[in-house]
């Protein structure tokens, strides 16, 4: 190990570096690259902080030569997104001569048997942690576990969970990259503890060392005037906002009426949580006007920095929500709402900042990226370029929007080509292309709006600047959000760069209760099983209960959510899963299940108030908890948040399996059955076998002996059942019990 440290330093001298795991003449050697990397292998689990372009993924090929050289363990490298994930594995395709690269995503297939195979495995956080949810991979067999945009590893993110398990399951070293790691040092520091990082490393495009390998970025402000029919339509909307303020201040909500103070999102949040403490019934029309007022500051901001197109959209949005909530129905029957949304409707004029937009890039024939925050303005960017003849595409997420198809990642990719490529100038793009993808050769980048985040501002002025000199242009709408969001993430920016150097010179990083040792993990004695349905992987507490003292097995389970005994099960609802599933009807229908299928089952509902979700009379919840505990015998207990849930149920397991010496089983006790539903449960348990598919089985076979003595082909003849369900059903009914 000392031998290869000393190698790769020796090197500086060469052009390019030499390493059997790293192909010739493929990695510059650069001295700043070689000392992070030499302290990676010093210091351990680290967070390397470069601004884009500097070439974070060279350290992490370099980092990963070094643990891969010798020794038969595995890389994993995690992303947030599958074009992020590809092009790393591309990238080390070309760079490294590591064999067996594999990806896997949500639609990879034999995810088990590629993971075997493999020496690097590239695959997005969800994917990895449903892998290790089923028992499909094992983590003690990584060398190396790299955690791509590194910042995202707060609250549920995968990364947090996959780091903790990580921890728990092997001896490897931890990597985690960014441009920018958060605006606080409680944040930076967070995602540290997060991902047991105990080291630093960190370059600003100021530093020397790095100072011939960056290229100068311009910056330039653009602020334009609002024009007299925006002013309009916004007093109208600033006057309700503040009859709100006044109404709340004479129900003793607040004490302030201070506008400035309230448009901020922060504060309102706050002041929502306050009352949700509060004891009083008059808190539910407390909540109700701060719902208002988080809707009219959303308005002002659409109108102000986006427009009067977007505003529109979201006013008919406002009066479609009239008919659920009371907030909107509130809101959209004031006269202020109704003469505004009839200026928006009466106005064809656009944003002065479009016209600005358009003024910037018909005299720049370079290639461009323009950055918005709502799609919509993106749209109408685009529809305005090629009435310029300026030839455009947009860039968005995947999501369905207000019924707008978003961009598969495969289209994603291809449109980032077509702009390598330069078949078109001008990728305008929400914040889907802020972060992490190659986008090379951008000439300017143009902030249609500022954003207050340090992180997005640097991940925005990252896509320039990259290989020749670039240029940044923010567009500013005066005396509006814009311009306080620009100085904030400016001053956020500046902080984080201080923070960063403080934390790479801190010697206890991390608190001594964060740094777990092996001891901590070491085997325990036989534990308690919990039977988890497979629809709960995606929910915080799958990822809680994988980190107790417990063995998880996900199934799919007939009745309730979790399973922790012959005779107990457990279902587990949500606050505002519980109210809603009082309107639709489920919840009773659950209870009777669960009450049918075992002797003592319990509710479980989880955080919130559930007099706050939806309008919903407090009696009618009253009268359901009541129906609950008393008609169906089913206990309720209710939890703070997902870890305390995670803790009853641990706990619950533990008490029936090893003080009671319960067994633990797929069913439960079921009350006496009809023939026909003993039938149709014996059925329903082979796999694949819903409760629909089990009845047309039945009424096709008539009965039970003949469905398991009937061919792959009889099988098939039943509407649902294909070749490999036919054949998983096979291999069950002939295979021999061990």
């Amino acid at each position: 190990m000392d031998v290869e440290r000393k190698t790769y330093l020796e090197q500086e001298q060469m052009k390019h570096l030499e390493h059997p795991l790293i192909k010739e003449e493929k990695v510059e050697a650069r001295l700043y690259q070689q000392e992070i990397t030499k302290n990676i292998i010093d210091k351990g689990n680290s967070l390397v902080v470069l601004p884009t372009a500097l070439g974070k993924t060279i350290i992490a090929v370099m980092v990963a030569a070094h643990q891969l050289k010798n020794n038969n363990k595995k890389l994993l490298f995690l992303a947030p997104t599958k074009p992020l994930v590809n092009q790393h594995k591309k990238s080390f395709e070309e760079l490294t001569n590591i064999d067996k690269l594999a990806v896997l995503t949500g639609e990879t297939k034999k995810r088990k048997q590629k993971w075997e195979k493999s020496k690097a495995v590239f695959a997005t956080p969800q994917t990895i942690e449903s892998a290790l949810f089923s028992g499909q991979i094992n983590l003690s067999e990584v060398a190396l576990i790299t955690f791509d945009e590194a910042h995202r590893a707060t609250g549920d993110y995968a990364y947090v969970f996959l780091a903790d398990r990580f921890k728990r399951e092997s001896d490897g070293l931890v990597l985690a990259l960014t441009a920018s790691p958060g605006g606080t040092k409680e944040k930076i520091k967070k995602v540290c503890e997060n991902l047991y990082v105990t080291n630093v490393e960190t370059k600003t495009e100021e530093d020397s060392s790095v100072e011939e390998y960056t290229y100068n970025k311009s910056v330039s402000f653009e602020k334009v005037e609002l024009p007299g029919s925006i002013e309009k339509i916004k007093e109208l909307l600033e006057e309700r906002f503040k009859n709100v303020l006044k109404e709340m201040k004479e129900k003793n909500f607040v004490t302030s009426v201070s506008k400035k103070k309230w448009m901020r999102k922060k504060k309102l949040l706050q002041l929502r949580k306050k009352l949700l403490k509060m004891k009083s019934k008059k808190k539910y029309y407390g909540l109700s006007l701060v719902a208002e007022l988080m809707k009219l500051a959303h308005s002002l901001d659409l109108l102000t920095t986006q427009g009067i197109g977007s505003l529109e959209e979201y006013m008919k949005k406002l009066k479609k929500e009239a008919k659920e909530t009371k907030a909107s129905k509130r809101l959209v029957s004031t006269l202020k709402f109704r003469k505004a949304f009839h200026l928006v409707k009466e106005s064809d004029e656009e944003h002065p900042k479009l016209d600005k937009l358009m003024e910037i890039l018909e005299e720049d024939d370079g290639q461009t990226i323009v950055f918005s925050n709502y799609r919509t303005t993106v749209s109408k960017i685009v529809e305005k370029l090629h009435e310029k003849g300026i030839s455009s595409k947009k860039f968005v997420g995947q999501s369905t929007k207000g019924g707008k198809k978003g961009l598969k990642q495969k289209e994603q990719l291809e449109r980032i080509k077509e702009f390598e490529n330069k078949d078109f100038q001008v990728l305008v793009s929400t914040s889907v292309g802020e972060e992490g993808l190659d986008i090379p050769n951008v000439d300017t980048v143009i902030f249609y709006e500022p954003v207050a985040s340090a992180i997005r501002k640097i991940q925005r002025s990252g896509r320039t600047g990259r290989k020749a000199p670039g240029k940044i242009v923010v567009l500013i709408a005066k005396d509006t959000k814009d311009e306080a969001f620009y100085w904030s993430s400016k001053k956020k920016e500046k902080k984080m760069k201080q923070h960063l150097e403080d934390l790479a010179k801190d010697e206890e990083l991390l608190s001594k209760e964060t740094q777990k040792t092996l001891e901590e993990y070491a085997s325990k004695p036989e534990k308690p099983i919990v039977y988890v349905d497979q629809r709960e992987r995606s929910s915080g507490i799958t990822r809680e209960l994988m980190g107790k003292d417990i063995e998880i097995k996900p199934v799919q389970l007939p009745v309730a959510d979790f399973l922790v005994s012959d005779r107990t099960a457990v279902e587990r609802k949500s606050a505002s899963d519980f109210v809603t599933s009082i309107i639709d009807g489920r919840l009773f229908s659950q209870a009777k299940e669960i009450r049918e299928n075992f002797k003592k089952p319990i509710m479980v509902i989880e955080g919130g108030d559930l007099y706050a979700q939806r309008n919903v009379h407090p009696n009618a919840i009253r009268g359901a908890i009541a129906s609950i505990a008393v008609d169906f015998e089913i206990p309720l207990v209710y939890t703070e948040d997902t870890e305390d849930t995670a803790e009853f149920i641990v706990t619950l397991a533990k008490r029936e399996q090893k003080e009671k010496n319960r067994l633990v089983r797929l069913r439960g006790d079921k009350k006496t059955l009809t023939d026909r539903q003993e039938q149709i449960m014996i059925v329903e348990s082979l796999p694949g076998v819903g409760p629909k598919l089990a009845r047309d089985l039945l009424k096709h076979f008539k009965t039970i002996k003949k469905l398991v003595n009937a061919s792959k082909q009889q099988l098939r003849e039943v509407e649902g059942i294909g070749d490999k369900k036919a054949l998983n059903i096979l291999k069950v009914i002939k295979r021999e019990f061990e």
